[in-house]
């Protein structure tokens, strides 16, 4: 089954984005750290950690419950290093 979603994103001042997911939701915003922007809101790298770390935590809530297991009180951490391809 394939599911189609959209985003959208504005931007707003220099590096900083409204994130638009419809549907009622609040609109999130993203931003960077200074210098470079505001650092008032999370950066694109923090948004993307946090969607695989959310991803992997609903799959492994999702198993637990399946499998009869206690499945409340899941807390993760990610990690990330970020640096250039070369």
């Amino acid at each position: 089954m394939n599911q189609q979603i959209e985003v959208f994103l504005k931007q707003e001042r220099d590096f900083r984005f409204a994130i638009d997911f419809g549907g009622g939701i609040p609109v999130l915003h993203g931003d960077e750290t200074l210098p470079r922007g505001s650092g008032i809101a999370p950066t694109s790298v923090q948004l993307l950690a946090a969607a695989v770390e959310n991803c992997l935590s609903d799959r492994l809530f999702f198993t637990l419950q399946k499998f009869k297991q206690d499945a409340q009180g899941i807390a993760t951490k990610v990690s990330a290093t970020v640096g250039r391809n070369t």
